[in-house]
């Protein structure tokens, strides 16, 4: 009896070693449990769900508490009619919340289609305006709708049901890339934490760093659909779980190498829409559930096979040195060669043209406001 009791007590702490490892950065590792089911228990159970929409190469991030829904960016047009027939199946008759990270195509086409077809008690977005199509047509439905936005400020809390979110970023405007304005949360339910920071890039999680916020969180939304992230602002962030929302094969090369390094190195497990579609996640703010396990696939996306816009194949056709101007292919702006904001774009926006800068304005680009060229 002795013996059997002392293979049974040997048998439950090996298990309780293998359930609980330790994190790279010393933070136990929170564990999660997998439930089909997972959607009929969000409907009956309370607490918190979070749905990570299959949107493509884009963002939209549903979330439900106790009767109130929040829905985060809408992806890009080709995803607005699956947005709102998602939100539909999920008989949701009202949008307590809309969050709009920020206006680029990828996270305000959908969000713009739900705009249109659901009530929303707050709207929310950052303060400035993006020179786009849709961006008008997001100004055009939220007037007519009566809808005025809150511009919310590092610090401001919002609650959802048994959640709430607190707003992280942006610590500052005036951005060269709009991508470092995004609106970022931590969203709490209960002991857990989500983080979702929209495009959020190297700039901006600086000044979050600087700002001392806490943004520690147990799932992470990996930033700018898996683009860069510095490791010390992943370490802070130090996340139990990750996901990427990004479209199969890309253009862009999402999720990048570097960043799928940094997360096989943390050992942290990995989900991706561009894998396994729509992933759910349900809080009791106690113990979290998935509807499906992670896919921890690590593989880093690939642009060798990806066409370039035809504007940056006719552009980029010279060097750092040798240009007479530096483009950034997200924001459309030119620049001189030692303008600061060089030095923050992305190599993956970044461009070299030697030629006239009449041919840059005819296609659409514009002139950096800071440096004049």
């Amino acid at each position: 009896m002795k013996t059997k009791m002392r293979r049974l007590l040997g048998l439950i702490l090996a298990m309780l070693l293998f359930v609980v490892p330790l994190w790279g950065c010393g933070k136990e590792k929170m564990q999660g449990s997998v439930n089909s089911d997972i959607a009929q228990k969000a409907q009956t159970a309370g607490g918190l769900t979070v749905h990570y929409l299959d949107v493509g190469q884009g963002n939209a991030i549903l979330l439900q508490s106790e009767g109130q829904t929040m829905l985060i960016d809408g992806g890009a047009r080709k995803s607005s009619s699956f947005v709102v027939s998602y939100l539909e199946k999920q008989k949701i008759e009202k949008l307590d919340y809309v969050l709009i990270s920020h206006f680029d195509e990828d996270h305000l086409s959908g969000a713009v289609g739900a705009l249109h077809k659901f009530p929303v008690g707050t709207l929310i977005t950052p303060d400035y305006e993006a020179d786009s199509n849709i961006f008008q047509s997001y100004k055009k439905i939220a007037e007519e709708k009566g809808y005025q936005a809150v511009h919310p400020k590092q610090g401001q809390e919002f609650s959802l049901g048994s959640a709430k979110f607190r707003i992280i970023s942006p610590v500052s405007y005036g951005h060269e890339d709009e991508n470092q304005d995004s609106v970022g949360i931590i969203l709490e339910n209960g002991e857990q934490k989500f983080f979702i920071g929209g495009d959020i890039g190297l700039e901006s999680e600086k000044e979050i760093l600087d700002s001392g916020v806490d943004i520690q969180a147990d799932v992470m939304l990996m930033n700018h659909h898996g683009s860069h992230v510095s490791e010390e602002f992943f370490k802070k962030v130090s996340p139990s779980y990750s996901v990427i929302s990004c479209g199969k094969d890309n253009k862009y090369g999402h999720p990048r190498a570097d960043t799928m390094e940094l997360l096989k190195k943390y050992d942290v497990p990995v989900f991706r829409t561009d894998l396994q579609g729509t992933i759910l996640m349900y809080s009791d703010g106690q113990e979290l559930t998935f509807e499906q396990e992670p896919c921890n696939d690590y593989t880093p996306g690939d642009r060798s096979g990806a066409e370039e816009d035809e504007d940056i194949q006719e552009f980029n056709n010279s060097n750092e040195q040798e240009c007479d101007f530096v483009l950034n292919a997200h924001t459309k702006k030119i620049h001189k060669k030692d303008c600061s904001s060089v030095e923050q774009m992305s190599e993956e926006n970044r461009s070299y043209y030697k030629g006239d800068i009449n041919a840059l304005l005819d296609a659409g680009y514009s002139a950096c406001k800071s440096c004049n060229p």
